[in-house]
């Protein structure tokens, strides 16, 4: 059986952010598209269900927030935020970092778009990914 990810396309852009390959507290993030391609390694040590518990508070939201709901690694790999107009316009800020403390260490830092309609499609793809994989 093929491990679940856990997939976010832009609506505006070719632009996607894919989770995947969880084994306990650790996952892939791959951003690809729309100028810009990027992966690390994630170690999430006891708070990947954090990043669960966001999409899920945002996923089982009625109608549009206001402020910034957001998660990030203990080791400030990798970094997620969202934020939502009135009208549900979602976006959400992924910061990505690697070698990090190296020479060549990388920051790659991006805006995806989705619609708030999207939002209860992403938290049921988060609990397939954080609890149905690396378990």
């Amino acid at each position: 059986m093929e491990s679940p990810v856990l997939s976010i396309r832009s609506t505006s852009s070719k632009r996607e952010l894919v989770l995947s390959g969880r084994q306990g507290e650790n996952f892939r993030a791959e951003l690809s598209g729309f100028e810009v391609s990027a992966a690390t390694s994630v170690s999430a040590y006891t708070d990947a269900m954090g990043l669960n518990k966001l999409f899920q508070e945002i996923g089982h939201l009625n109608k549009p927030w206001q402020g910034e709901r957001k998660w990030a690694s203990l080791e400030g790999e990798f970094s997620i935020s969202a934020t939502c107009t009135t009208l549900g316009n979602v976006t959400f800020r992924i910061t990505m970092c690697g070698s990090q403390g190296a020479p060549e260490q990388w920051r790659v830092a991006v805006g995806l778009s989705t619609e708030f309609g999207q939002l209860e499609k992403i938290a049921k793809d988060s609990n397939a990914f954080f609890n149905g994989a690396g378990t």
